[in-house]
């Protein structure tokens, strides 16, 4: 069966915490505020532009933007910019971070190929944020078990 974007992307981030960017108690958006929502949108849309976005990475963008209520457009996505830092700052939390990092994987694999560019991309992500290569290759491998192929 295959899990929503929610369930696989959102769930984990619902827990309650006391800083900014994830206090957001609207149950559509998954418990992410409004800006922590477009870092993950202008990042998943960048990631995936990194060798071409696959019709199978469009539909999961558009599936998040819709499932988390966003007022952001897949179509707007194309004239936005992404920065690794400003991720870092608006994600503060090793947890949300974990969260997009996992969530960038898996939807970079949507379309069956998970290039080095891609690879590189989503490690120098991972390197924004702090993370190790252990902690990167274990979301790797928890990122490979994540079915997020469309019903």
């Amino acid at each position: 069966m295959r899990n929503s974007l929610r369930s696989s992307w959102i769930s984990a981030g619902r827990a309650a915490y006391p800083c900014r960017g994830m206090t957001d108690p609207s149950p559509s958006s998954g418990g992410m505020s409004p800006e922590v929502i477009e870092v993950f949108a202008r990042g998943l849309f960048h990631l995936a532009n990194v060798d071409g976005i696959d019709d199978r990475e469009a539909n999961l963008l558009r599936e998040f933007l819709q499932e988390t209520g966003s007022d952001i457009t897949y179509e707007s996505l194309a004239d936005s910019s992404f920065s690794a830092m400003e991720a870092a700052m608006v994600l503060e939390t090793s947890h949300i971070r974990r969260i997009f990092v996992k969530a960038a994987i898996a939807m970079v694999k949507a379309d069956g190929v998970y290039s080095d560019a891609e690879r590189q991309a989503v490690g120098e992500l991972a390197d924004a944020f702090a993370m190790s290569n252990a902690e990167f290759g274990e979301l790797e491998q928890e990122a490979g078990r994540l079915d997020l192929q469309q019903s």
